[in-house]
């Protein structure tokens, strides 16, 4: 499975962990461990074959997108999510002015 299109697929994947997690030393997480394991056991020898030919490669090719999505859907929401605004403010960016409210000065 180490071919050149599987090898980069684990550095981004790798490099998409980093934009997840604090902790530098990836091989200390535990999802990590595993896609490592499933690289490793999944290569191609004259004796073993994998189920498909480029089985693993889509399935971590799928968890790549997907890793990519919530990050960038993430970096969106968080730039993008705010407060919704009162009356006041969206009279105010629009241009118009809203009536004072009727005060009771009257002097009988």
């Amino acid at each position: 499975m180490f071919g050149k299109t599987s090898l980069a697929l684990l550095r981004s994947l790798t490099r998409e962990f980093r934009y997840v997690t604090s902790d530098r030393k990836l091989l200390n997480r535990p999802l990590m461990r595993l896609i490592l394991s499933e690289y490793r056991s999944n290569q191609v020898t004259p004796a073993q074959y994998c189920r498909g030919p480029d089985e693993m490669v889509w399935v971590a090719d799928t968890y790549l997108q997907y890793l990519r999505s919530q990050r960038i859907c993430r970096e969106l929401t968080d730039k993008h999510q705010r407060r919704e605004k009162t009356v006041q403010e969206t009279a105010d960016m629009i241009g118009f002015k809203l009536p004072s409210a009727p005060t009771n000065d009257r002097e009988n």
